[in-house]
């Protein structure tokens, strides 16, 4: 059911996920095909909340739409994305091809463009992609790249040093796969409510009574939601909010709003440059907030340039090795259509930067930026002219590190793509 414009009505639900992503609505179809193997006495009542007036119009709209193998993901320090990246995208080309999603299985060629990338960088990317269970890459040379046309990795206008070539990597058409996962959800004869337009103003966690037994959660706490003036209690909340996903989720152990969590984090900072200016650091006088503390989220903007005036010059994805700053390097990738762009870089936002609220973003391409990606293009692209960039979007992904601070958690993975591969607190 959708529900764009009038104040939501239900007061208690079964589940509530917060936020109508990718992440989100694959999260509302795997409730609801669970939900056809329980009693019928026992519907699972779904309520997926969304603060805009579509879905999908966050990250999930501003990224690269590639189907990744599962190379980049460090099977120590995130065990859980190593595996279920390889898994997931075996399983994402067989519903596409189940529901008759568009997308293309054209590969990727990882380029080295340096002897050092090429002796060192290409070998230990390839030995973590095997650690990943990622079995069908394998080293290429420059000659099967640049010069054998009856090469399976023939690309004449690639300039490299060697490659990896990873066959399972493709594109897909993002906007037809969640509204396949939608028309999933909604022809599964479930209590299921789509509420566009509907913004989460905070929550709280509240304690046991003895009328949850009655809604079938053993008397387990429930979580009291605010969503535009309305409360609503619900047994289970999934927060798949993107760039606010953190600031939701610590607002709901807090027990209040994102408001008043914004200002008291104001308050804080207030005492703490007070504090600073009294040069009472020596005596640790900095106040502080005891309650719970989630990881708080960072964000770094990429931007895409769009291929004009040239023909598309790749046959299939083409990418430098891992930036060591953070992200993938400038890529290049290709859309269904056949158009070519290239990103997307990596510009940190401050760290106290807030992206939970759109307005403090700028969507806008940083056009000063293209030399940088005339730079970083031509490494393995000579032949891109001049004046052939154009600006064509932006994506904010979520990060769980800054390189501006050394207390924010430890740096993990490179695996960026726009709004990406990865996504926060799911």
């Amino acid at each position: 059911m959708f529900r764009p414009t009038s104040k939501i009505q239900q007061n208690q639900v079964q589940t509530a996920i917060i936020g109508a992503g990718v992440i989100g609505l694959s999260i509302a179809r795997s409730l609801t095909h669970q939900s056809k193997h329980r009693s019928q006495s026992q519907p699972h009542e779904i309520l997926l909340l969304e603060k805009s007036t579509h879905i999908s119009t966050g990250i999930t709209s501003r990224n690269s739409q590639v189907i990744h193998a599962g190379i980049y993901y460090s099977p120590t320090v995130s065990p859980l994305k190593s595996i279920l990246c390889v898994g997931g995208k075996q399983l994402l080309y067989l519903y596409c091809r189940e529901r008759n999603i568009d997308h293309r299985n054209c590969g990727k060629l990882i380029v080295a463009t340096t002897p050092y990338q090429k002796e060192v960088g290409l070998p230990r990317l390839l030995e973590l992609g095997k650690l990943n269970g990622v079995d069908d890459l394998r080293l290429v040379s420059r000659e099967s790249i640049m010069e054998d046309r009856y090469s399976d990795v023939y690309e004449e206008n690639v300039h490299c040093l060697g490659g990896i070539y990873s066959p399972s990597t493709g594109i897909v058409d993002v906007h037809g796969f969640v509204t396949s996962l939608l028309a999933d959800v909604e022809e599964s004869n479930v209590d299921f409510t789509l509420a566009l337009n509907c913004a989460v103003e905070g929550g709280a966690v509240i304690g046991n009574d003895s009328d949850n037994h009655h809604h079938g959660n053993g008397g387990k706490g429930r979580v009291r939601l605010r969503v535009d003036g309305v409360e609503i209690d619900c047994e289970n909340v999934i927060v798949c909010a993107g760039l606010a996903s953190d600031k939701i989720a610590q607002s709901i152990l807090m027990g209040t709003t994102l408001r008043e969590m914004k200002e008291r984090q104001e308050q804080l900072l207030q005492q703490q440059q007070q504090n600073d200016a009294n040069d009472n650091l020596k005596n640790n006088n900095h106040p502080k907030d005891t309650r719970m503390q989630l990881p708080k989220q960072y964000y770094a903007k990429g931007n895409y340039f769009k291929l004009e005036n040239q023909k598309s010059p790749f046959t299939r994805l083409i990418y430098p090795l891992p930036d060591p700053k953070g992200g993938l390097g400038v890529h290049a990738t290709m859309d269904l259509s056949g158009s070519t762009r290239f990103g997307p870089d990596v510009q940190w936002l401050p760290p106290d930067f807030d992206g939970s609220e759109d307005e403090n973003i700028d969507w806008n391409v940083d056009a000063e930026r293209s030399k940088l990606f005339y730079d970083a293009i031509r490494e393995y692209w000579p032949g891109l002219e001049d004046g052939n960039l154009v600006p064509d979007y932006t994506g904010v992904r979520p990060k769980l590190w800054n390189p501006d601070l050394r207390n924010s958690c430890s740096k993990s993975d490179n695996n960026d793509d726009g709004g990406d591969e990865g996504v926060s607190n799911n």
